[in-house]
């Protein structure tokens, strides 16, 4: 989900992007997120890229308790810094970008040195981080019976422990 923020760089603070992106995939690591939808806007501050982006996505996944497959509707809010390679075009004197430094060196968070913004990598950290660690097809799912492994959803099972 590349923007081009040429023209952020080079003008004003507070100068603003507004982009929308539907009908997305977003997969690395073996995570696969679709039908992401992104919006949200990109403001230029003083010595960055000020991203705050509203995603919606689809995660499909298999139920921790029944072992059905499932689909999971994930929404995330995020807002972040990016900070751009030409820097200089931010800034009136040069070298300020070296001076300015950071701790941070999240790759995903960088403006290209063609000026291009990729949030895809940033919005696939941030959909990973609000996976569930037990996913399920429904709240009041029942699971499976430990002994014969019927799905106790649809029904109970004839076993002598379940």
């Amino acid at each position: 989900m590349p923007c081009n923020v040429s023209g952020l760089l080079i003008g004003s603070v507070g100068d603003e992007l507004r982009f929308h992106f539907a009908n997305e995939t977003l997969e690395s690591d073996g995570l696969l997120f679709r039908e992401v939808e992104a919006r949200g806007k990109l403001m230029r501050t003083d010595r960055t890229v000020f991203a705050d982006v509203k995603v919606d996505a689809r995660f499909d996944a298999e139920c921790s308790r029944c072992l059905v497959d499932t689909v999971m509707p994930l929404s995330l809010n995020f807002a972040e810094e990016f900070r751009p390679l030409n820097a200089d075009l931010l800034a009136s004197h040069r070298g300020w970008f070296e001076e300015y430094g950071t701790e941070e060196n999240d790759e995903a968070l960088i403006i290209d040195s063609a000026n291009v913004l990729d949030i895809s990598t940033a919005l696939w950290q941030g959909l990973s981080a609000v996976l569930p660690m037990n996913p399920l097809c429904d709240p009041a799912c029942k699971g499976m019976c430990s002994s014969c492994s019927a799905d106790l959803n649809v029904g109970s099972c004839r076993c002598q422990s379940g």
